[in-house]
C-alpha cells in the first residue's frame, strides 16, 4: 500500500462530491491512502428529490447519502463527526446548541490534530477561508483545519495525547479548495448554450468566490468525471430530478464538473512560483 496520505476535513455530506470529487478519484486511482472526516450531517440542506427525505429525516437520510458516495470513491476510511449543520449566515439554525459553528474551537481543533498525529498525511485539504460561498461550516472548518495543521507538530500542543506512540506530526502541505470569482456565470453561460434551461446567477452569487489570480491551480479531473458523478448522485436528497450533467454531451459535464480548484496554503507559495498538478510531487512515500 501506498506511504502516501491525504486527509480531507469538510463540512457536510456532498462536500467531498460537488468541489473535490475529482481530486479525490484521482489519488485513490494512483494509489494513495484518503481519509475523510466530516463534521455534520447536512441538516439544513435543501431536498431536491420529493420524497427521498423530510425535514426530520434529512441528517439520517444524508448519512446513508455519504456513506455511498465513500465507497463510489473508494476512501480508505471516513468518520462523521455528528455536529449539527449551522445553516447560512443569519439562519435560526445558527443558535442550535449543536450547531457545528457553535462547538468550542479549541474541542474541534484537538480532534482534527489526532487526526493528523493518526493517520500522519503528508498532505491535507480543506475549504479556502471564505468557505466557497461564505456558509458558516465551511469557513468554520476551514480555519479549524488549517490551526490543527500548524500544531500537529508541536508538542506542546494537546500533550495529553502523546501517549501509547502517538507523536507529533508535521504535514508538508495544506491545500484549499477553491472556486474562481464567477465561477456560477460561467457555468450557467455554457449550459444556456448547450440548450438547459439554467437559471442565471443572483447578483449575491455572482460575486462568490476567490480572485483568479489568488488560485494557484485549476485542475482537468475530467479523466474521473464518472466517478466523481457517481459520487454526487449518492446524494439524491441534493441532486434535483432536472440535474443536466448526465444527459449533456460529456464534453459540457466535463468543463463544469470536470475542473476543480486549489490554493496551496502551506507552504506559502513565493513570487513566480509554479505549483505542480500532483499535490505530492516530490513527497517521498514512507
Amino acid at each position: 500500500m501506498s506511504g502516501l496520505r491525504l486527509l480531507v476535513c469538510l463540512a457536510h455530506p456532498d462536500d467531498e462530491a460537488f468541489p473535490v470529487g475529482g481530486l479525490l478519484a484521482r489519488n485513490v486511482a494512483e494509489g494513495r491512502r484518503v481519509r475523510l472526516v466530516t463534521t455534520t450531517l447536512g441538516e439544513e440542506g435543501e431536498i431536491r428529490q420529493e420524497g427521498s427525505a423530510t425535514r426530520e429525516t434529512l441528517g439520517e437520510i444524508r448519512r446513508i447519502e455519504l456513506a455511498c458516495a465513500v465507497r463510489a470513491l473508494r476512501l480508505e476510511s471516513h468518520v462523521l463527526l455528528d455536529y449539527r449543520d449551522s445553516g447560512m449566515a443569519g439562519w435560526e439554525s445558527n443558535d442550535h446548541p449543536r450547531a457545528y459553528i457553535n462547538a468550542p474551537d479549541e474541542v474541534i481543533v484537538e480532534r482534527f490534530v489526532r487526526e493528523i498525529r493518526e493517520f500522519k498525511p503528508q498532505v491535507v485539504l480543506t475549504f479556502e477561508p471564505g468557505g466557497l460561498y461564505g456558509h458558516p461550516d465551511h469557513i468554520a472548518v476551514s480555519n479549524h483545519t488549517t490551526e490543527a495543521f500548524d500544531l500537529a507538530s508541536d508538542p506542546a500542543a494537546f500533550p495529553g495525547q502523546l501517549t501509547n506512540g502517538l507523536r507529533p506530526h508535521a504535514p508538508e502541505r495544506l491545500f484549499y479548495s477553491a472556486r474562481p470569482q464567477g465561477f456560477r456565470l460561467e457555468w450557467a453561460t455554457r449550459l444556456r448554450a448547450a440548450g438547459e434551461d439554467f437559471p442565471l446567477p443572483s447578483p449575491e452569487q455572482l460575486v462568490q468566490g476567490t480572485p483568479p489570480e489568488e488560485i494557484h491551480l485549476e485542475l482537468d479531473v475530467s479523466d474521473q468525471l464518472e466517478t466523481k458523478m457517481a459520487c454526487i448522485m449518492c446524494h439524491r436528497t441534493q441532486v434535483a430530478p432536472t440535474w443536466p450533467y448526465h444527459r449533456l454531451p460529456r464534453d459540457v459535464a466535463a468543463w463544469v464538473l470536470g475542473r476543480e480548484y486549489y490554493i496551496r496554503a502551506r507552504p506559502k507559495v513565493s513570487s513566480g512560483e509554479t505549483v505542480p498538478e500532483d499535490i505530492f510531487d516530490g513527497v517521498i512515500p514512507d
